[in-house]
């Protein structure tokens, strides 16, 4: 079996841009497992332009919800970190001293 055979019966299974839509198959697991592996092309939303391509309210909330997240968990990092180092040179010196 010749290369350009095969790569004909791959073609035949995989979906294209003029294969319009892609026949609601997302009850198979053989296509889902085919499109997490790579083969097959995933499903990708069509994005909205004009006047209804705008950040939703919800959306902005979660990124801010997310962001003091982290600002907080790095705070607390840095502050538990200046901490250890305080009290870790402490210990030292009070054994250099005694």
């Amino acid at each position: 079996m010749g290369r350009a055979r095969l790569l004909e019966g791959v073609h035949a299974i995989t979906p294209t841009d003029h294969d319009h839509e892609y026949h609601d198959d997302d009850d198979n697991i053989v296509f889902d497992t085919l499109r997490v592996l790579g083969v097959l092309r995933k499903k990708v939303d069509r994005p909205a332009v004009g006047r209804k391509a705008y950040v939703r309210w919800w959306e902005r909330l979660r990124a801010l919800i997310v962001l003091s997240g982290i600002v907080v968990a790095l705070g607390l990092a840095l502050a538990a970190v200046v901490g250890i180092t305080v009290l870790g040179f402490g210990f030292l010196l009070e054994q250099a001293i005694s």
